[in-house]
C-alpha cells in the first residue's frame, strides 16, 4: 500500500514537473503567447482612453499567461505607477460627467476650485484637453475637458468622440462664479456635433444667476449661431431694449454690411452684431451701438 501511494505521490511529481518545463523549462506555450498577447491588446486599448484600472487587469491576465516575461513585467508596472496618478484624474472626470448629467452648474463650478481640479488643469495644460473613455479606445461616449492658455475659461463636454473628436450628440458646459458681483454664470449647448465642434441642431442656455439670457434651438454650422435671437437689455438711463435679430454664420444681421460701409462703418472681421438703432417716440434715434458677438451671446467664441 505504502509503495503504491509513494507511485503515485512520484506520478504527480512527475506530472506537475512535466507542467512545470512546459511553462518554465522549455518556455511558455504557443497558447499561452496568443492568450498574454490578446490581454496585452486589451490593455491597449483601455490605456488609448486613460481606464488605467481596466488596463491593469488585462496586464494581470496577460502576466498570469507568462508570469516570467520581463517585458511584460516592465509594461505592467509603468501601468500600475501611471494608474495610481491618474485615478483621481479620471474621479474628477466622472463627477463632472455626474454634475452635466444633473445640470448642476453650482457643482460643476464647485468642483473646478476644488483642489481636484485645479490639478486637472495643471494636468492638461500641455495638451489643452483631456479626453477619458470609460470603456476604452478612442471612439464611444466619453467626458472632456478643455482649458485654453489665453483665457480663463475652462469647459467640459460630455457626449459622442470618434477617433478622439466629438462626434455625434453631445453636451457642452461652461460654468463660472468668477463673475463681478459673484453669481453663477452657467452656458450649456446640447445638441449634434461633427469635425469637433457644434454642428447640427441644438439648444444653447444662457444664464446669469436667476436671470436668463438665452435658452433656445439654434441651427449652428461649426460653433455658429443660426437662427432667429431674442435681445433684452437695459440702457445706462434704464431704457429697456427687446427685439428679435436673425442670427447667420453668426453674426447678427439688422442691416447689412454694405449698409454699414456705405454709411462710414467698419465692418469687423469677426462676427458681430451689425448695428443697433434705438428710436424715440418722436422718431429720433436715442442710441446707436455695435457690439461683438462675445459681447452680446456671451459664447459663441467658447467653442474654439
Amino acid at each position: 500500500m505504502k509503495r503504491h501511494t509513494k507511485f503515485v505521490t512520484a506520478g504527480m511529481t512527475a506530472a506537475m514537473l512535466t507542467v512545470f518545463c512546459l511553462t518554465g523549462c522549455g518556455g511558455p506555450t504557443e497558447e499561452q503567447k496568443q492568450a498574454a498577447e490578446k490581454y496585452r491588446s486589451e490593455a491597449e486599448t483601455w490605456l488609448e482612453g486613460n481606464n488605467y484600472t481596466k488596463a491593469q487587469e488585462a496586464m494581470e491576465k496577460a502576466l498570469e499567461q507568462i508570469p516570467e516575461d520581463e517585458e511584460l513585467q516592465a509594461a505592467a508596472e509603468e501601468i500600475n505607477k501611471k494608474a495610481e496618478e491618474m485615478k483621481g484624474y479620471n474621479e474628477t472626470m466622472e463627477a463632472a460627467r455626474a454634475a452635466m448629467e444633473a445640470d448642476d452648474a453650482a457643482a460643476l463650478d464647485a468642483l473646478q476650485e476644488s483642489e481636484a481640479g485645479q490639478a486637472l488643469v495643471k494636468m492638461a495644460k500641455d495638451t489643452g484637453s483631456y479626453i477619458y473613455l470609460p470603456e476604452g479606445g478612442t471612439s464611444g461616449t466619453g467626458i472632456g475637458f478643455y482649458t485654453f492658455d489665453d483665457c480663463d475659461c475652462d469647459q467640459w463636454y460630455y457626449g459622442d468622440y470618434q477617433e478622439g473628436r466629438r462626434e455625434g450628440n453631445g453636451i457642452w458646459y461652461y460654468a463660472s462664479s468668477r463673475t463681478e458681483d459673484g453669481s453663477l454664470y452657467k452656458e450649456v449647448y446640447n445638441g449634434q456635433w461633427s469635425q469637433d465642434a457644434p454642428n447640427g441642431k441644438g439648444h444653447q442656455l444662457i444664464a446669469l444667476g436667476d436671470t436668463v439670457d438665452t435658452d433656445q434651438d439654434f441651427d449652428v454650422e461649426n460653433g455658429l449661431f443660426y437662427g432667429t435671437y431674442d435681445v433684452k437689455d437695459t440702457l445706462e438711463d434704464g431704457t429697456e431694449v427687446t427685439g428679435k435679430y436673425e442670427l447667420q454664420n453668426g453674426k447678427y444681421v439688422t442691416i447689412s454690411d454694405e449698409e454699414l460701409e456705405a454709411n462710414n462703418f467698419v465692418v469687423p472681421e469677426e462676427p458681430h452684431l451689425a448695428i443697433a438703432f434705438l428710436y424715440n417716440e418722436a422718431g429720433e434715434i436715442k442710441s446707436c451701438t455695435m457690439v461683438y458677438t462675445e459681447d452680446t451671446t456671451r459664447g459663441v467664441k467658447h467653442f474654439y
